[in-house]
């Protein structure tokens, strides 16, 4: 199984100022990135990811403490904890919440022109890699033959447990606007998602942004 890792530094990448303050603060995109996007729908982007880390930090309450010497089965009780009282603090929440609208269309434009451009047939193929709609994960009887784990796109949805992680090359990260170190952006078949890494959850997700018709839905 693929282990998901940080690409990008993450102490400067969506601060609030002082990140602590109402939800009315206005985050700022720190170090600036070559985004194609309007300031306001950037803006309203952040203002929807860092509204969600504080959602996240309230949850952390309810987690127990781990340390160093914890056990797998501590770790595990640890990482349900958390996944359970993000969801509960997020129940009714609904695609579209973090992607709205202008955000989703104007993702949709930088995808499809980095799709469609000099690169594109490149990076369809690199995001294959670990895309659990395209790859599994060997039989343990036999390596030859791969396992395919089903992955629900879905708000609150849990990112199965063993599925990979699809590569998101650097090029394209370069002009999706930066995400703190509690979630990714991945690709499951064609959709593009945003993950809590370790909560494990799917936040929200944007369909068919992939214009490649071997890549499963």
């Amino acid at each position: 199984m693929k282990r998901e890792v940080a690409v990008l530094p993450c102490v400067a990448v969506l601060l609030l100022g002082s990140i602590g303050c109402s939800r009315k603060a206005k985050p700022t995109l720190v170090p600036a990135q070559n985004v194609e996007m309007d300031d306001k729908t950037l803006m309203k982007f952040a203002e929807e990811v860092v509204e969600y880390v504080e959602l996240r930090k309230k949850a952390m309450t309810n987690v127990p403490p781990v340390n160093e010497k914890a056990t797998a089965d501590e770790l595990t009780k640890r990482q349900e904890v958390l996944t359970r009282t993000i969801v509960a603090y997020r129940k009714g929440a609904k695609q579209g919440d973090i992607f709205k609208k202008d955000v989703e269309a104007a993702i949709r434009r930088i995808l499809t022109r980095e799709f469609t451009g000099p690169n594109g047939a490149a990076l369809m193929k690199d995001i294959k890699e670990g895309n659990p709609k395209v790859e599994g994960n060997p039989q343990p009887q036999n390596p030859t033959r791969e396992v395919k784990q089903t992955v629900n796109v879905a708000v609150n949805a849990i990112y199965t447990d063993g599925a990979p992680f699809s590569t998101v090359p650097g090029s394209l990260l370069l002009k999706l606007p930066l995400l703190p170190d509690e979630v990714r952006y991945r690709f499951v078949g064609r959709a593009l998602i945003i993950r809590d890494t370790e909560a494990n959850l799917i936040l929200d997700y944007i369909l068919d942004v992939v214009p490649d018709p071997t890549t499963p839905r």
